[in-house]
């Protein structure tokens, strides 16, 4: 599995984590993981860096309303909502992620799941939030 179906995950199982409670969440989230037939190994690293991403929430999106004039959190599509974070993440907390990495590879999965403008919208949050 690549970097980028692993983030792929990540950002899904986010998005997902927005319409379950915490018990339903961990269910959905070892039933999806299981589904893509994944090792062990995989499972925890996925697992590992989403509920890092989850406990930084707080401060992420702190950081992204700042940054995202006249958008508030809960007016920002889910799709792009979860890019976002899981971008931000990688950005800022993740050294093992160049931040360059970081936002492209937020802008490209903005382009496949987000709406037609979502790309951009990615792209202009994420470079305001590394750039403070």
């Amino acid at each position: 599995m690549t970097r980028h179906e692993m983030r792929e995950c990540i950002f899904c199982l986010l998005f997902q984590n927005e319409f379950y409670g915490a018990e339903e969440f961990e269910e959905q989230r070892d039933n999806f993981l299981k589904e893509k037939s994944l090792s062990e190994k995989k499972q925890r690293e996925i697992s590992d860096k989403l509920e890092n991403v989850i406990h930084m929430l707080p401060v992420i999106d702190e950081q992204i309303s700042a940054k995202a004039k006249g958008w508030k959190i809960d007016r920002i599509g889910k799709t792009e909502l979860a890019i976002l974070r899981l971008a931000v993440y990688e950005a800022k907390y993740d050294d093992s992620i160049p931040v360059g990495v970081a936002i492209n590879e937020a802008v490209e999965l903005a382009k496949q799941y987000g709406g037609e403008n979502g790309a951009s919208f990615v792209n202009g949050i994420l470079g305001k939030v590394v750039n403070e």
